[in-house]
């Protein structure tokens, strides 16, 4: 049985592309457009990854979304890897990573992530879970 990933990201493009990478690694992938969505989804699909965005509907909407799960027993032991852009949205140069209560994320990724970055990283997640 495939391992399963959730991409919770507002940009279709970016939700687009990267399931056609995981898919064609072998992943089953389910998507969602928002926070909101993207934790009906987890609790609903019981993903073994999830992917998730910074900025949706509002610029820190993934850093809620990471808090809202962790508190969550029943999806908080999901493993999480954020993959942001924030950067390249706003000239501040923003350093993040994951923080055990303000971010509390596996693995916090920059993007462009190159695809191969992308497939090691979310293979090693999956492998340690």
């Amino acid at each position: 049985m495939s391992k399963k990933i959730l991409l919770i990201d507002d940009d279709v493009d970016i939700i687009e592309m990267n399931t056609a990478l995981l898919s064609h690694a072998g992943y089953t992938v389910v998507s969602a457009y928002s926070g909101t969505e993207g934790l009906e989804k987890m609790i609903a699909e019981k993903p073994d990854l999830v992917i998730l965005d910074v900025m949706m509907s509002s610029v820190g909407e993934g850093f809620e979304v990471a808090r809202q799960v962790r508190r969550n027993p029943a999806i908080a032991g999901t493993p999480i890897l954020m993959l942001t852009g924030v950067n390249q949205e706003h000239p501040f140069n923003l350093h993040v990573g994951a923080d055990a209560d303000w971010n509390p994320v596996d693995c916090f990724l920059e993007k462009p992530v190159q695809k191969d970055d992308l497939l090691a990283k979310v293979a090693s997640m999956l492998h340690t879970k």
